[in-house]
């Protein structure tokens, strides 16, 4: 098979057991990268754990149709012990970091009133302290690989909706982002954020169909996006075809922003 983009790279992606995060990672496995696949092994709906590891990727990243490899680590982002663990294994296995994708994240559903202290506390920790814990102990790595850090932030991040936490994070995401660029430029490592807007996903499972119809009427291209969309910008940002874009927030919404007006 001819060789990707980003053969013989190392390639970290959190909350890739579904979701967005499964289809980054398998683009990037595509592309010929070694690939993390850094998740809770369980369902975060139900709380249960997964009797295997079929819901993650990694038997799609060992296939002969990609020439990376795939390595499943058990992480909890929220958890610093966990997310600097989770850096560690990565670097001890593969000796060292290329490109980390901070996409884990969750939303908890509610107003001001019914968003309790726990699921702001929870939201916050696992949208924003998660991407801001995997960078901080990721950055020694990429500093000496010249690599690249990629946050998923959310249209949300910009305007209102989604419940306060998540727009919450999701706005911290976006600013982090630049904080990150900023201190990291002069080691030529790039940090940009992709903005999805609404994307095929479990997190989308809330839905009516009366809310599915009237969300794709708002977005200018009259569809949900699909996780490998999202996935096939993660893999441009973080190649050489990139190479003088950084503190950069790009949607990837269909033109949702574009019709919000912002």
């Amino acid at each position: 098979m001819q060789a990707g983009r980003h053969t013989d790279r190392t390639v970290t992606v959190t909350g890739a057991a579904s979701g967005i995060g499964r289809g980054v990672a398998l683009r990037f496995g595509e592309e010929g990268a070694d690939v993390v696949v850094a998740d809770l092994r369980r369902d975060p709906k139900r709380g249960e754990r997964y009797d295997t590891e079929a819901k993650v990727p990694t038997d799609e990243l060992l296939s002969d149709e990609t020439p990376g490899d795939g390595t499943f680590v058990e992480t909890d982002v929220a958890d610093p012990e966990s997310a600097k663990s989770m850096t560690e294994e990565t670097v001890e296995s593969y000796g060292g970091i290329d490109v980390l994708v901070n996409n884990a994240g969750i939303q908890i559903l509610g107003d001001s009133q019914a968003t309790t202290i726990a699921d702001w506390e929870r939201s916050i920790g696992v949208d924003l302290d998660g991407a801001f814990y995997c960078a901080k102990y990721a950055i020694p790595s990429l500093r000496a690989s010249e690599g690249q850090i990629i946050n998923v932030g959310s249209v949300r991040g910009f305007e209102g909706g989604g419940g306060p936490s998540y727009a919450a994070a999701k706005g911290g995401v976006v600013n982090l982002t630049r904080d990150l660029a900023t201190e990291l430029g002069p080691a030529n490592v790039r940090v940009n954020c992709i903005d999805p807007g609404y994307v095929e996903t479990p997190l989308q499972d809330y839905l009516t169909e009366e809310d599915v119809e009237r969300s794709a009427d708002h977005t200018l291209l009259l569809r949900f996006g699909l996780p490998r969309d999202v996935g096939d910008a993660a893999v441009f940002l973080a190649s050489e075809e990139a190479g003088f874009i950084t503190g950069v927030n790009l949607p990837v919404d269909g033109g949702w922003l574009a019709h919000s007006g912002l």
